[in-house]
């Protein structure tokens, strides 16, 4: 497979065709055709055929992502499993599996049965902190299958299609419940408390991937200054230590 971030453009067009990046892509004509459509690197020759600018390729790229051909699997199968493999500690529904891969929940369902029978994922009884210790059946990679072993390499360079989530909830999840063990994490309010939860991740929650990860879906301006925070109080912290030594 020729992978989108390697491509070269000619120099007289500077444009490709899209037979053949939907074909690199592993994606329909009609719906690449739906994805570009308005796209300002989106042209046509003499011929009316669809030509594709840097732009218009990298855009589509971050719609579909890059997923390699695997054999005995399909397009959706793959995605899912690239989906699992991403989340080091399991998926613990066929919701989360969707939301993770971009498919349906219908999808995700079928494609987790037919990796499930190959032995690319399993499925095992693990005991979760969610305000209580509960037994859940979590989605895991079968990392030490020769399954899996054979094309983790290729795995682990794909692009998973950019995910467009609708507004953040104004709940913590159930998964970060071990890193808010102290107090009812249910009450905690994300919307009016993000600079609170990204200290609390970043104190008690750094070692959690889950933890970590979340970081990700708080607004940027907190981020930077909780960071610039923790810096300014190691700083202060680091002076104090050297008067007492001095002292």
């Amino acid at each position: 497979m020729v992978w989108v971030a390697n491509m070269s453009y000619n120099n007289i067009m500077d444009t490709q065709g899209a037979p053949q990046i939907a074909g690199e892509l592993r994606v329909s004509l009609p719906r690449l055709h739906r994805i570009v459509h308005g796209h300002p690197g989106v042209s046509y020759n003499t011929r009316g055929h669809l030509r594709l600018d840097a732009s218009a390729v990298e855009y589509l790229r971050s719609r579909v992502g890059v997923i390699p051909e695997v054999s005995g699997l399909t397009r959706t199968e793959t995605q899912v499993l690239i989906a699992i493999s991403r989340h080091s500690r399991g998926l613990v529904s066929i919701r989360q599996v969707a939301r993770a891969s971009g498919v349906s929940p219908t999808s995700a369902a079928r494609a987790v049965t037919t990796l499930k029978s190959r032995n690319l994922v399993r499925q095992d009884p693990v005991l979760l902190f969610d305000g209580e210790v509960v037994k859940r059946e979590v989605l895991t990679i079968a990392w030490g299958s020769p399954a899996w072993l054979t094309i983790a390499p290729l795995i682990a360079r794909a692009v998973l299609p950019e995910q467009r989530f609708p507004a953040a909830s104004r709940r913590l999840p159930p998964r970060l419940a071990s890193t808010f063990w102290t107090g009812d994490w249910r009450n905690i309010d994300v919307s009016t408390d993000a600079r609170a939860v990204a200290e609390r991740i970043l104190n008690e929650g750094r070692f959690d991937p889950e933890a970590i990860a979340y970081l990700g879906t708080l607004p940027i301006d907190v981020l930077e200054k909780t960071i610039e925070h923790k810096r300014h109080v190691r700083t202060l912290a680091s002076s104090a230590i050297a008067v007492e030594k001095r002292d």
